[in-house]
Order: C-alpha cells, then sequence, then structure tokens
C-alpha cells in the first residue's frame, strides 16, 4: 500500500462515524479561526503603517526631541510621601523646547548633519485653488532629506510652493495633472487681535493616498516660518521648538547609530522613520501574540479530542487492524494510517478555520471600509497573506500528528492474533 492510498483510507475511516470526527474537527475549527483571524488583524494594522511610512522617505533623516524624565520617579519600594499644603508641581512644556541657537549649537558638534529643520508648530484655516469651493486644511513643511511619495508632479524646490492633500486634490479634479502650476491660497488666522490672511502658493505635487497625507498639504519651509513669525511673534512661547530634524551626510546603519547615541548623551531622543515603525509593528506584534496564546489553548484543548477519536477508533477496529496485519500490513503502514488520520483531521479543521475567518474578515473589511473607516484610506481592517495561512495549515497538523502518535503506536504494536480474538 503506497503513501497516497495510506491517506486515502485514512481519510475514508475518519468519516466512518462522521458525528465523532465532524465535533473533533469543530474543536479544532475554533483554534484555526482565532489564529487566522487574530494575526490578519495584526497583518492589517502593519501593512496599514507600512504604506503610511511609505508615504515619506528618508533614511539619511534623524527626528529630534529633547528627553522627557520625571522629576520624581515613583518607586514601588518608597512611595513618595504626601506633605500637606505642598504646592501642585505642574508640567512645563517649555521645559522640553529648545530655540534656534540651541538647535544650530547642538549641530555644530555634529560634523554628519548636512542641514537641520525645525517643525514649526503653525494653524492654516483653508485651502482655495484660484477662488474656488474653500476646503479645511492644516499645513507643515517636509524637512530636508524627506521625500513625499506623489500621486502627480514634483517634490517642492523653492520657496512658495505647495503640494496639496490628496483629498482636496479629488475634490476639485480626477486628473490631478490639470491642479499643476494653479495657485493655492491659504487662509490662516494671525495678529492680534487674530484676522484673517492670505498667502498664494504654487502647486507642484498632489500626495499619495494616506492618513497623515488625507489631513496635510506640503509647504516648502520658509512659508511655514513666515506663517509662524505672524502667528507666534509676541508670544511668550516664539522662537521655542518641540522637535526639528537632521539630515545627515550618510545613511549608513553605524552613522546612524552612532547620532542617536551622541543625542542621548545630550538629552535628546533622536528616531529614524524606521525606529518609528518597528516601535509600533512591535507593538502590533505584541498584540498577536497575546491573542494566538488564547488560540493555541484552543488548539491545546482540541488535541486532546484528536486523543480520544483516535483511541476510541483503535479500540472498535481492533479486530480489523489484527486482519490487516495478518495479511502482511507491517508495523509502520498501521502507524502511518492512523497518523494520517490525525494529520487530516487537523488539515480539515485547519482548513475550515480559515475559511471561516477570511469570510468573516473579507465582510469585516467591507463594511469597515463603508462605515468606520471610511477616512483611513489605504487601510484595511484585516489582511491574510497566504505564506501566513500556510504555515496555520502546517502548525496544526503538526500539532494533529502529536497528538496522534501514541494511538498509531499503540495500533502498530497491536499483537495480529490477540486483536483476532479481541471482542
Amino acid at each position: 500500500m503506497q503513501i497516497k492510498d495510506l491517506i486515502i483510507t485514512a481519510n475514508r475511516n475518519l468519516w466512518r462515524n462522521k458525528l465523532r470526527t465532524l465535533l473533533t474537527v469543530m474543536a479544532i475549527f475554533v483554534g484555526s479561526f482565532t489564529l487566522t483571524l487574530t494575526n490578519g488583524l495584526g497583518d492589517g494594522l502593519k501593512d496599514y503603517i507600512d504604506k503610511q511610512v511609505r508615504n515619506y522617505e528618508g533614511n539619511a533623516v534623524v527626528f529630534v526631541r529633547r528627553k522627557f524624565e520625571q522629576r520624581n520617579p515613583r518607586s514601588s519600594k518608597a512611595p513618595p510621601e504626601y506633605v500637606e499644603g505642598a504646592p501642585e508641581e505642574e508640567f512645563d512644556p517649555n521645559t522640553l523646547a529648545v530655540t534656534r541657537d540651541q538647535i544650530d549649537r547642538l549641530a555644530s558638534n555634529f560634523p554628519e548633519v548636512r542641514s537641520i529643520s525645525p517643525n514649526f508648530p503653525v494653524r492654516a484655516e483653508y485651502v482655495s485653488i484660484e477662488g474656488g469651493t474653500k476646503y479645511q486644511t492644516q499645513i507643515n513643511a517636509v524637512g530636508r532629506g524627506v521625500t513625499q511619495k506623489l500621486e502627480a508632479g514634483r517634490q517642492i524646490d523653492g520657496p512658495g510652493e505647495i503640494i496639496l492633500q490628496y483629498t482636496i486634490a479629488k475634490a476639485y479634479s480626477e486628473d490631478f495633472n490639470t491642479l499643476l502650476g494653479r495657485r493655492a491660497t491659504i487662509g490662516f488666522k494671525a495678529g492680534n487681535p487674530a484676522t484673517m490672511q492670505t498667502t498664494e502658493l504654487v502647486i507642484v505635487g498632489v500626495a499619495t493616498k494616506g492618513f497623515m497625507t488625507s489631513f496635510f498639504s506640503s509647504v516648502d519651509s520658509e512659508t511655514e516660518k513666515r506663517i509662524y513669525d505672524l502667528q507666534r511673534e509676541g508670544s511668550p512661547d516664539y522662537g521655542r521648538i518641540l522637535s526639528f530634524s537632521m539630515e545627515l551626510a550618510n545613511s549608513d546603519e553605524a552613522t546612524i547609530e552612532t547620532v542617536k547615541k551622541r543625542l542621548d548623551e545630550r538629552g535628546f531622543v533622536g528616531e529614524t522613520m524606521a525606529d518609528q515603525s518597528k516601535r509600533t509593528q512591535d507593538a502590533i506584534g505584541i498584540f498577536q501574540i497575546g491573542m494566538n496564546l488564547f488560540a493555541m489553548i484552543a488548539l491545546l484543548a482540541a488535541s486532546f479530542g484528536i486523543i480520544n477519536t483516535l483511541v476510541i477508533a483503535v479500540m472498535e477496529r481492533t479486530k480489523e487492524i489484527g486482519l490487516q496485519k495478518a495479511l502482511g500490513m507491517g508495523r509502520g503502514k498501521v502507524f502511518f494510517l492512523f497518523a494520517f488520520e490525525s494529520v487530516l483531521l487537523g488539515f480539515w479543521g485547519a482548513l475550515a478555520g480559515i475559511v471561516g475567518a477570511v469570510l468573516i474578515g473579507t465582510i469585516g473589511n467591507s463594511y469597515a471600509s463603508k462605515y468606520f473607516l471610511e477616512s483611513f484610506e489605504g487601510f484595511s481592517l484585516v489582511v491574510f497573506r497566504p505564506l501566513a495561512l500556510t504555515l496555520i495549515v502546517v502548525l496544526i497538523s503538526v500539532i494533529a500528528f502529536l497528538a496522534g502518535v501514541l494511538p498509531a503506536y499503540r495500533a502498530s504494536r497491536l499483537d495480529p492474533i490477540e486483536a483476532l480474538r479481541y471482542e
């Protein structure tokens, strides 16, 4: 009897007792369904984060901010005592801010730095194109060394230019190329009392789809600084910057790690786009591991069901096994016959769970995109990767095989004469 024949026979034997087999498969289904759906949710989040990161590229850019240190860190061994009448400590955001002079002095200690881009906080009210409909928008300047992915046009390379956010560009025209070279008016409030002011910029590009690019239009750094001066000049926090970016001359990993270490020694935190993405991906990975533990518990319970099913099958088919061995079937083939039965239990349960999870995930994606995730461009709630689905089938089949080893070994060791006498 060849392996193919063993598999066919094992599958036929399984369905002799349809109810028992079905109940065992359903137990495996629960674990497979949970494992597939939790991995799909995690992969969906990772895929979305990856798409957002790809909207901007800047391998040689380090984003910098002051390191936040608690003044009175709590200790589990010695909690702080309450002092009646003590003034309440308030957090001062300016302790995390730096001036442009401080940034320049810091950068002078880093020969690897090619340029500095302060992040000036500005607020826009609207954008319109040549007197057309006004749409709410926010603006920011993309730091030097950062490249933005575009649907049309080019990067900003001079003053008075803007890359329009995708949703606004689409509201004006389906053909983005017709918007290039036209003038956009940015409205913002400035002055004391605040009055509406405007500035005109030339549209040089349209951003790709994405969460960030669906809310922000990118302007040149000179325009950002000019609006910042108009909005903040004379205020107590004028000239104080919470974050900035450094463009490095070299993008190799060793240089970047050296710069981040030296920044840390000076009381700053430096991160690359890859660091920001990895931190989020790691958090999602922890979520996946936690959820997969529940699936593994279900699979563990299902493995006892496989053992029970095969032990009963061996008892029911003792005479049959004895007859097969008497007719020349060796121990190895008997062992593999029952081992294949256990693997097939795992395979059918895994397959049913995957089909159920994919069906629910597809319905969930459709519902989510139509209702509560419609503003998240490019986001799928659940993403199923073929490799991940294949690995789930293999994992569950291996678990099922291990669960079936003992009953299969017991069947292979039966004495044919004693088996034929079995009542």
